[in-house]
């Protein structure tokens, strides 16, 4: 009954408050709305129109507003990048970011949430909930991608993300990614990403990047990305000034509370067996066994420098079947569709030397804890098995060049390397809450209840 009278009481005043930021971004609001359509735009105001026009709706609605004599706004974080390009064109605008996660009416969208937390950061600091940090790769990328390759990056666009966004958001997905879920399970709104010129990073942070490597090395693909080095670099820069804003003594402590999510590896093993393949041959058993240590242990680097900051909790989704997924079957075609050995047998290698390393790590550094997601075997089962997981297609992907499928939650992949949101959705309730058969030694939700003590 409580719950329903607070919600009954702060929709009328969330919505009082943003009619009168409505009143406030129309400046003279009624003369301007009576002689909208008498006034003159000029030649430079039209070219304006027509270019946002092309651009997006929100920048259309900026230029129009502009157009017609508005100055100043109140915006959502989700369009702070696109104002702060279009403010520089229009003269005289001014705007202002409203943060939608701290605004009464996150109190309504996530009622399980204290009402502390979902107020002004000022009320309390990121040690008073759960903090995640996301590392990886393409698999868990937000939408950093977009900031590195403005212009030059499909995934920007439809049809990526139409399953859940209203627009594509970066995420190499038909819609929500795995990190997505972990949030949701975390009580915790979207972790943003970490290039996101107004991301508010209260709750974490999210490094990854499509096509990132453990290795620093060039992209395949030609795209800018931050590989492992470049997100631990970003994590310490984060930390420096959380350092200056909270104090040492509390910046560690948020540090050791937070998760970190990690996906790394598959970029790796990629390139190195492509090297091979485009000479006709094949990395030798002892070979392949030298290359997986070397990739270990430059994460197994990362995470000490990582740990010495203050990371204590450490949640790793293991190298998935490279091998099977449509990407390598087609770049690979001596293995005339079946799935691509070497690129198995790498990832097998893989997960068994990072299970021996973490297990290691914990018996040796004070309060160091982790899980590991078999994220190989779960989704090599929804690969060789859709129907006992609710799919039709384990080996077709839904969205290629030439086509997209109706329903994308019938496919276990959305394009031909990476999983639909139906997948990671299960997938990550796996990782949540799963059982030592697919998660150990801790499930994520239990290693955001460790104590650090």
């Amino acid at each position: 009954m409580a719950a329903a009278l607070l919600h009954c009481c702060v929709l009328p005043l969330s919505l009082a408050l943003l009619l009168i930021t409505i009143g406030c971004v129309s400046g003279e609001g009624n003369e301007v709305n009576n002689e909208r359509q008498s006034v003159l735009r000029t030649d430079k105001t039209s070219r304006e129109l027509n270019q946002a026009a092309d651009s997006s709706p929100v920048q259309y609605a900026l230029a129009e507003n502009h157009a017609v004599g508005g100055r100043k706004l109140a915006l959502f974080p989700e369009v702070g990048p696109i104002t702060t390009g279009w403010s520089e064109r229009l003269l005289g605008s001014l705007y202002s970011i409203l943060h939608f996660w701290n605004s009464p009416l996150d109190i309504i969208r996530r009622p399980s949430q204290e009402q502390d937390e979902a107020t002004a950061h000022g009320a309390s600091t990121p040690a008073d909930h759960n903090i995640l940090f996301i590392l990886g790769d393409s698999l868990f990328d937000a939408g950093n991608n977009l900031y590195l390759n403005e212009s030059n990056y499909s995934i920007g666009s439809y049809p990526y993300g139409f399953t859940y966004f209203p627009n594509a958001t970066g995420r190499v997905c038909d819609g929500r990614i795995l990190p997505d879920f972990i949030a949701e399970y975390a009580n915790l709104p979207f972790i943003p990403p970490s290039l996101q010129p107004v991301g508010d990073f209260y709750y974490g942070a999210n490094f990854a990047s499509s096509g990132a490597a453990v290795l620093d090395s060039d992209s395949s693909s030609g795209l800018n990305v931050l590989n492992l080095k470049g997100q631990v670099i970003q994590f310490k820069e984060l930390a420096a000034k959380w350092n200056e804003t909270l104090g040492a003594d509390t910046t560690r402590q948020v540090l050791a509370k937070a998760v970190y999510l990690f996906s790394f590896g598959g970029n790796d093993y990629h390139s190195y067996y492509k090297n091979f393949y485009d000479e006709d041959s094949s990395p030798t058993p002892s070979e392949q066994e030298q290359f997986v240590k070397y990739i270990v242990g430059n994460t197994t680097d990362a995470l000490i420098e990582m740990y010495e900051l203050g990371a204590r909790k450490i949640a790793f989704q293991n190298v998935g079947p490279m091998g099977c997924i449509p990407e390598c079957k087609t770049e690979f075609p001596k293995f005339n569709g079946s799935c691509v050995p070497d690129l198995l047998s790498m990832p097998t290698l893989n997960n068994k030397e990072l299970n021996k390393t973490l297990t290691d790590l914990a018996e040796r550094l004070e309060g160091f804890k982790f899980s590991i997601f078999d994220y190989f075997i779960t989704l090599m089962d929804r690969i060789e098995n859709p129907s006992d997981y609710g799919f039709v297609y384990g080996s077709t992907e839904c969205y290629s060049s030439s086509s997209l499928c109706e329903y994308p939650s019938a496919y276990v992949f959305f394009d031909d390397g990476h999983p639909t949101q139906s997948v990671n959705e299960q997938l990550a309730k796996l990782f949540w809450a799963g059982d030592l058969s697919v998660t150990s030694p801790y499930n994520m939700k239990q290693l955001f209840e460790e104590s650090n003590d």
